[in-house]
């Protein structure tokens, strides 16, 4: 599955990703720091907990832990901790 970076709440880490089926997940990040825009690669199409990632548009293998998938966009405020 591929999505791009498209809401991050850089406080809590937590980020919103725009799949290509056109739905939202919703990742936190372990650590490493990522862009808006960032286009982001994972092997299953509905991973939950924790997972290492591409982060394409860097280079980089990233940790994540997915936190929701198929969110919709009026609730991505919420999801996302703000």
């Amino acid at each position: 599955m591929r999505g791009r970076a498209v809401h991050i709440n850089h406080q809590r880490g937590m980020v919103a990703v725009l799949t290509e089926d056109g739905d939202y997940s919703i990742i936190e990040l372990l650590g490493e720091d990522i862009d808006e825009g960032d286009d982001l690669k994972w092997n299953e199409s509905f991973p939950l907990g924790g997972e290492s990632i591409k982060n394409l548009t860097q280079g980089t293998v990233i940790e994540v832990y997915f936190q929701n998938h198929s969110v919709p966009k009026t609730q991505l405020r919420q999801q996302l901790l703000y």
